[in-house]
């Protein structure tokens, strides 16, 4: 924890939202790659030869997403904060799509609930009102899939809540 606060993904975690528990150490090798290869990308600095053939595909599906929404990129791996509420992260993409600013998290293709709270937490970093969406990326397409429930905003607060809890009694 820098500055002592949370993670977004920790209070996912610990709040009961997410279990990790079933992820295998090869989709998080895969999910890494396929981050830093976006950024290699985003940065039109890829060489696609150095690129894992495992990754190749997701990858291309992210350059169809480039291609076909045409996204200004604003901010990559960008680190924010929330000082009132005492929490911390790293948002995937911060983009403009047709005058609107996003916050878009990188997923491999399975959709999940708490998938939204994540973005929800990353928008409360932010004095103004964001969209949100998560990206899944498959081997055979793209998914962008927006986070819109208003009331995803109040589970996150409640999230944060029940991990600090948690927390400062050791459960």
């Amino acid at each position: 924890m820098i500055n002592g606060y949370p993670r977004v993904t920790d209070i996912l975690r610990r709040a009961g939202l997410v279990n990790a528990d079933w992820y295998t150490e090869e989709a998080r090798e895969r999910g890494s790659a396929v981050h830093i290869a976006a950024h290699f990308l985003d940065q039109h600095d890829l060489d696609w030869a150095s690129v894992d053939p495992s990754v190749v595909p997701r990858l291309r599906q992210y350059q169809k997403f480039l291609d076909e929404v045409k996204p200004e990129i604003l901010a990559i791996e960008e680190e924010v904060t929330n000082e009132a509420l005492q929490y911390q992260g790293r948002l995937d993409r911060r983009y403009r799509i047709d005058s609107q600013e996003w916050i878009v998290d990188f997923k491999g293709p399975g959709q999940a609930p708490w998938q939204a709270i994540q973005t929800a937490l990353y928008a409360g970093t932010f004095p103004r009102p964001m969209r949100r969406a998560a990206l899944h990326l498959s081997d055979e397409r793209y998914q962008f899939v927006e986070h819109k429930d208003r009331k995803d905003w109040e589970t996150a607060k409640a999230a944060i809540s029940i991990a600090s809890w948690k927390e400062a009694h050791g459960v």
